[in-house]
């Protein structure tokens, strides 16, 4: 049944080609010669046909309900019918919908002066095309999904050197404004890990599948490589596809005295890359498929797509995870913001409480200074009219105590007198007696008068 629905796919021509290998090998501009051909548009790099891939297995894998069984399983829908439908409809989307991808985005591939149209032909822009060629490099981990999506889908793997291919790696900002890689060491291990998973690809499947191509070859002997290219795809040789080799080619303008050799890059690495291009340029691609490596790439597909279906499954618990830890985190705000509302209110009541205290405080403080001002004028005034009656009696002491001086003085005087006249009465009489008698009068006139 599975053999009978390949068999109506081949006869509706479901034979994409995709060209792998590392970044910076030449799949852009092996893809634009091809792209030249009658038969075959070549479309704009993408990921999304890998993903779909891996998205599908997850889908066909995928329990439904309480069963043990997926939806397509249960209805006897084989896994080679159920990729293949899909494969089918991609493949008439894109013949259906091209619009001249020919005369697009291509210019990383050749000279950034030169025209685009000058490099579509005559003939590869007005005849109808039955293939598409799609160039992406990350397809080169994608190989086995791809072929389950297109059972009869033939694979170009290109083979760089490996120091050319670093040297462009870590340059690739020059020409796209983005880093390819972040370092000489992520280069390294790129080149090998995208060249060993086309190898196990050109292991599992033969060289009816997947064909190598060294870049060096189709560079120096472009007409020869693309007539065993073309003729390993099934297609006539057409010269047009000669055309993009004839512009220079844009390596990511590497400075002339660009070296490698950083001084945090492990030897090692460097040595099992360049032993494993050694190794290709050696030993020619296996003349047959081999069912240990068919076995291999099938696991490591299922271990990506088992690897992406947990992802799926964690990231959907984390999400989970998240959204309960906002709701938390939102209550906790809010709770939080509530506490501060009320702490607020409460804080500005005590405020203005403590306002209000301070208020009428102020305002007794006042009336206190008030009274005591007032108290402080009366006495002031009380005192001045103390102080001015006592000056008052001062002054009128002072008075009686002149008049009193001035009687004492005239007493004194009249004393003077009496004294001058006593003398004189003694002088006049010149007698004891007399004089006695005389003083003991005088004495007792004066008593007299001081008594008056």
């Amino acid at each position: 049944m599975e053999s009978d629905y390949r068999t109506g796919m081949q006869k509706r021509i479901n034979k994409p080609i995709f060209i792998v290998g590392s970044p910076r090998s030449g799949t852009s501009v092996l893809t634009w010669c091809l792209g030249q051909h009658q038969n075959i548009i070549a479309i704009d790099e993408s990921t999304g046909i890998g993903d779909l891939a891996i998205a599908l297995a997850i889908c066909y894998q995928t329990k439904t309900g309480l069963s043990a069984e997926s939806l397509w399983t249960g209805m006897n829908v084989e896994s080679g019918q159920f990729f293949a439908a899909f494969g089918h409809t991609i493949n008439k989307l894109i013949l259906r919908h091209k619009v001249d991808p020919e005369r697009r985005r291509w210019e990383e591939a050749v000279d950034p002066d030169l025209s685009l149209h000058s490099l579509v032909t005559e003939e590869s822009a007005n005849i109808p095309k039955a293939r598409w060629v799609d160039g992406t490099p990350e397809y080169s981990f994608n190989i086995c999904g791809l072929r389950k999506l297109f059972p009869d889908a033939q694979f170009i793997h290109i083979v760089r050197d490996v120091t050319s291919v670093v040297r462009s790696m870590l340059n690739f900002h020059r020409l796209a404004g983005v880093k390819l890689v972040a370092n000489e060491r992520e280069a390294y291990d790129y080149w090998f890990r995208a060249v060993s998973s086309c190898l196990l690809a050109e292991q599992a499947y033969g060289p009816s599948v997947v064909f190598r191509l060294l870049y060096s070859d189709l560079i120096d002997q472009p007409e020869a490589s693309l007539r065993s290219v073309l003729s390993f795809l099934g297609e006539p040789f057409a010269a047009g596809c000669l055309t993009p080799l004839e512009k220079r080619i844009n390596s990511s303008n590497v400075p002339a005295g660009f070296k490698l050799g950083s001084s945090d890059m492990d030897p090692a690495v460097v040595e099992r890359a360049n032993r494993l291009y050694a190794e290709i340029k050696a030993v020619p691609q296996a003349p047959a498929a081999s069912a240990t490596a068919i076995n291999e790439i099938a696991a490591a597909f299922g271990r990506r797509v088992q690897y992406m279906a947990t992802l799926e499954q964690r990231l959907n618990t984390e999400r989970e995870e998240l959204r309960e830890g906002y709701k938390t985190e939102v209550r906790r705000l809010n709770t939080e913001r509530e506490e501060m509302r009320e702490g607020y209110e409460t804080e500005v009541r005590r405020l203005n409480t403590e306002r209000e205290e301070t208020r009428e405080g102020y305002e007794t403080e006042v009336r206190r200074l008030n009274t005591e001002c007032e108290e402080l004028r009366e006495g002031y005034e009380t005192e001045v009219r103390r102080l001015n009656t006592v000056r008052e009696e001062m002054r009128n002491r002072a008075n009686r105590l002149a008049k009193e001086v001035q009687n004492k003085r005239a007493i004194i005087h009249d004393l003077r007198a009496r004294s001058l006249r006593h003398k004189l009465r003694g002088l006049l009489f010149g007698h004891n007696l007399n004089a006695q008698r005389s003083s003991t009068e005088l004495r007792a006139g004066d008593a007299a008068e001081e008594t008056k």
